[in-house]
């Protein structure tokens, strides 16, 4: 189905809703003079308006006018539900447009927009729209109602339809995504508070005298429930507790049970209406004030969320840079004491032996005076690369300064350790790096081979051990490999 087409087929469901509306209001109808308690379809009409953006308001005015004339009819004269027809028109627009005019929400994301909502349609848009229905009321049938009874009652009953229904279809039509919320998590006392709600919706209803045991019934046992669901519950739910306490107090007043008392059925009307006003603003406002605060909780919890998890990332990537070499990304000197004492703490525990290979870049000075500092940078980079392929996963390799590197081995004995850094200088003896202009150099280091003694509690035994056998590989020719005399000799 096509986007058109379903926009116009909304646009003549309303006026079959209006129509129904219309009818089911005259039908609560308990004054003689035929006017409602709460009127319906005005809106369904608003809420189609507030969903559409007011697109197309000409067309569904001429389907209202239809409508409101086979609703009217036999009832009023043809006269008089055109003119009827026109008063609600005006209503609906002067609601939206007010409406609008203010960047009113219709989702009632806030105390403001339910404020923004009630001065413009149940009262100023009412207002108006009552002048006008009175002003027909009295030249039609005014024997014996002034213009101020019939005001009166027109505006109360436009407004109460406004303020309760166009809330609840806006709640299960949002004209936009509806605001995210988390649903209210029920406890054992949510069962506990429905159960008495319902309990005083039922003895409400059934108690004719407005007794219960003794005990006076009157319309107030309905204001409870509905603010106990606007303190707990959506926007949504609330606008359908209110509304169910409006249908139960029409369907009470509409069977002459006095829900107020023994007054007259006019006071009676005028006493369920203000009634209605009051529950559906006190508690709109409630839910729209509680809705706002769980979704700003929401947004401060997503806030702190992320702020702690960039705080984390941060931290993380400051520690990463507290032990790594900038220019190689190994392991920096500091961190390869924190491995070299843990990997002693290890050996000393299990009796598991451990090897320290240090190695030294061959001729690195003259690198650097020939190619210069950039091509000596690059040359300590091809060399970490080539260490990190080599090396075993249990293995460690870091910088330990300038072109000196060293490779920690766990539970390796000598001649393992011995062929480990066999294995390292024939890596970089046969790679090649090649530099800018195209030149490429052969790179050579030499190594030594220290062991962990007996006893052993400090990681500069090791290495200077390992940094005495490297000095003997220089000694010895360099690009070779050496392990420290007394290791070598056991």
């Amino acid at each position: 189905m096509s986007r058109a087409t379903n926009r116009w087929l909304k646009l003549l469901l309303l006026p079959l809703l209006f129509f129904l509306g219309a009818k089911l209001s005259l039908a609560f109808a308990v004054t003689p003079e035929v006017l409602v308690m709460l009127w319906i379809p005005n809106s369904i009409i608003l809420a189609a308006l507030l969903h559409g953006r007011g697109r197309p308001y000409i067309a569904l005015a001429a389907l209202i006018l239809g409508a409101e004339i086979a609703a009217d009819t036999p009832t009023f004269s043809l006269a008089e539900a055109l003119l009827f027809g026109g008063v609600n028109i005006l209503e609906v627009a002067t609601a939206y447009m007010l409406l609008r005019r203010w960047k009113f929400d219709p989702r009632f994301a806030s105390p403001i927009d339910i404020a923004k909502f009630v001065i413009a349609a149940p009262i100023v848009a009412a207002f108006i729209s009552s002048a006008g229905g009175a002003a027909i009321y009295t030249w039609f049938r005014g024997a014996t109602t002034t213009f101020t009874d019939f005001a009166t009652v027109w505006w109360f009953s436009d407004g109460i339809g406004l303020l309760i229904l166009t809330p609840l279809v806006l709640s299960v039509w949002p004209p936009a995504p509806r605001i995210d919320e988390e649903p209210a998590t029920l406890h054992w006392y949510d069962g506990v508070a429905m159960a008495i709600a319902i309990a005083m919706f039922v003895v409400f209803v059934l108690s004719r005298e407005r007794m219960f045991h003794g005990v006076p019934v009157r319309a107030f046992l309905l204001f409870p429930p509905v603010l106990y669901v606007a303190a707990r519950f959506s926007m949504r739910i609330t606008t359908a507790m209110v509304f169910a306490a409006a249908v139960i107090l029409l369907f009470v007043t509409k069977n002459g049970q006095q829900p107020f008392g023994n007054v007259s059925i006019r006071e009676t009307v005028l006493s369920a209406q203000e009634l209605l006003f009051i529950m559906a603003t006190t508690s709109f406002a409630i839910a729209a004030l509680l809705s706002q605060h769980r979704r700003t909780e929401q947004e401060l919890e997503l806030r702190v969320a992320a702020r702690t998890a960039e705080l984390s990332a941060t931290m993380a990537k400051l520690q990463q840079i507290a032990v790594t070499d900038s220019l190689t990304g190994l392991l920096n000197r500091r961190a390869l004491y924190d491995v070299l004492r843990h990997e002693l703490v290890r050996s000393e525990r299990y009796g598991h032996p451990l090897a320290v290979i240090v190695f030294d870049v061959d001729r690195f000075k003259s690198v650097n005076d020939v190619h210069g500092h950039a091509a000596g940078d690059d040359v300590l980079r091809h060399v970490s690369g080539v260490a990190t392929k080599v090396i075993r996963a249990t293995d460690t390799v870091a910088r330990y300064g300038g072109e000196e590197f060293v490779v920690v081995a766990p539970e390796t004995d000598l001649p393992n350790a011995l062929r480990l850094a066999e294995r390292l200088r024939s890596a970089l003896r046969s790679s090649e790096i090649t530099l800018d202009h195209d030149v490429i150099l052969t790179v050579t280091a030499s190594f030594g081979v220290g062991m962990l003694e007996p006893g052993e509690h400090s990681p500069d035994h090791v290495l200077r051990r390992a940094d005495q056998a490297l000095y003997a590989a220089k000694a010895a020719g360099r690009d070779r490999v050496e392990a420290e005399a007394s290791e070598a000799r056991t």
